[in-house]
């Protein structure tokens, strides 16, 4: 892989759907490797909130046959990216328990604050008809 313009994360999902596995799969595969991990671990890398150590990454390589150094740059390119930002990290949560990918899940948190703007703008214009609750 010669494009390091992608992200570890991306990676690491790409590469297992290559694989057609799943998230057991995976942990399936590195415990022959000698690694014990969780599928919950395995998802947090994917979803960038986590990242693997330099150890993992070793491994990682030898499960999907790709150069350490591949994963290194993809790890690289994610920090550089500024992915750890507080509205992306918010989006990987969200993403997390959701199941929703992370495409979802921006377009979500990006229509939830386009709704919020909208009721803080009625909210400022007209203050009287939101707190107007007499029944007759």
């Amino acid at each position: 892989m010669k494009n390091h313009k992608t992200t570890l994360e991306t990676l690491l999902t790409n590469l297992r759907i290559q694989k057609y596995w799943t998230y057991l799969n995976v942990v399936e595969e590195l415990s022959k490797l000698g690694v014990m991990v969780t599928e919950k671990q395995v998802k947090k890398w994917e979803y960038g909130l986590e990242v693997p150590d330099l150890d993992m990454i070793y491994k990682l390589s030898e499960l999907y046959f790709v150069s350490s150094n591949d994963l290194i740059a993809a790890r690289d390119y994610s920090f550089s990216k500024s992915y750890n930002s507080l509205h992306m990290l918010t989006i990987r949560w969200f993403c997390y328990f959701t199941g929703f990918t992370l495409k979802v899940g921006y377009y979500f948190f990006f229509i939830a604050l386009g709704f919020a703007a909208i009721r803080c703008l009625m909210l400022l214009c007209f203050p009287s008809s939101t707190h107007n609750f007499n029944i007759v």
